[in-house]
């Protein structure tokens, strides 16, 4: 079995950002296109005074000190999946011949990206099914179990929260259970853009919605819960079970590849994902541009003298085209 780990590197391809452009771009995107409802979208000229635009882990992790972030925060999620939906209508030439001559079922593709692009290619080469694809299941009977995971570590902006099941009035029970729900909820657009035809979420019911349980923004300290009058630490089980699956595909491969995903000193959580859990024995690879070599050092570091170590692609397309060559050949 193996598993493929994304970054950012690998969907920079179809136009999305890297995280080092994020903050500026993604401000620029909002500023540009604003919303009747400000409340839920960010205002750059209040964002300017929490910290630098061009740093977006730092500007979230002084907004996250705030006495009430929350606003801001979802401001800054909806901003995001709406900019990354305008991007996702695009070619993505190099995730389609990933799905159709790279990944095999049975494989396991661990994404730290939020965008859907990817999901759909998979879709699309008949490899990867939404009913329990993503690493947990919507319930929908008429859809196979997916040959392909696709776990979406950082969450996805098809993932959203249905506050309190859509319940309203005198359905909404306060203090019974988790308000945001066990799972992400995709909602009917989603489907029609991964492209199904008469399936939808049996949790969607309409009502209030939400992203803070569904999407991990890029800050300093991630946390992987929702604090709320409910509960203190909402989707907890479902962010530890997404990652236990992770860990524990990295421990089963025979071979592992990291593409575009640089292990970032900001992403604690996933560094010890990967130096923990990447079984010594398998193969490994890394495609991660100038930080091949410095990536290389560090598994050596963290005693992984079992592995062949590959560090000769430095770009997501110079990868692709070697391992299409190793299926051909």
């Amino acid at each position: 079995m193996r598993v493929f780990v994304l970054g950012a590197g690998a969907s920079l391809h179809v136009g999305y950002p890297l995280t080092r452009d994020l903050g500026p771009k993604l401000i620029e995107w909002a500023a540009s296109n604003t919303r009747s409802n400000q409340l839920n979208w960010p205002d750059p000229d209040e964002l300017s005074k929490l910290g630098a635009l061009d740093d977006i882990e730092e500007l979230i992790s002084q907004i996250e000190k705030n006495p009430k972030p929350g606003p801001i925060l979802e401001g800054l999620r909806n901003a995001l999946c709406e900019y990354f939906d305008t991007i996702r209508i695009g070619e993505a030439a190099l995730y389609r011949r990933l799905a159709e001559d790279v990944v095999e079922t049975s494989d396991v593709v661990v994404t730290f990206n939020y965008d859907v692009s990817l999901d759909r290619e998979l879709r699309r080469a008949g490899k990867w099914n939404v009913g329990d694809g993503y690493g947990f299941s919507l319930g929908i009977n008429s859809s196979p179990s997916s040959g392909v995971k696709l776990l979406k570590l950082h969450g996805s902006t098809n993932w959203m929260d249905v506050l309190f099941d859509g319940l309203r009035g005198g359905g909404i029970q306060v203090g019974g259970g988790d308000s945001h729900g066990p799972r992400p909820v995709l909602l009917p657009q989603e489907f029609q853009f991964l492209e199904y035809v008469g399936i939808r979420d049996p949790r969607f019911n309409g009502g209030g919605m939400t992203r803070s349980g569904s999407m991990i923004l890029p800050s300093r300290d991630k946390k992987f819960f929702v604090s709320t009058t409910t509960n203190p630490r909402e989707r907890q089980r479902f962010w530890s079970d997404l990652w236990g699956q992770a860990a524990e595909a990295l421990q089963a491969a025979n071979e592992i590849s990291i593409v575009g995903y640089s292990l970032p000193t900001a992403d604690g959580d996933a560094r010890k994902l990967i130096f923990d859990h990447c079984s010594r024995d398998a193969v490994l690879t890394i495609c991660c541009g100038s930080r091949n070599k410095h990536l290389a050092d560090e598994f050596v570091q963290a005693h992984f003298v079992r592995q062949r170590i590959c560090t000769e692609f430095n770009r997501f397309e110079h990868w692709v085209a070697a391992r299409c060559s190793e299926v051909i050949s």
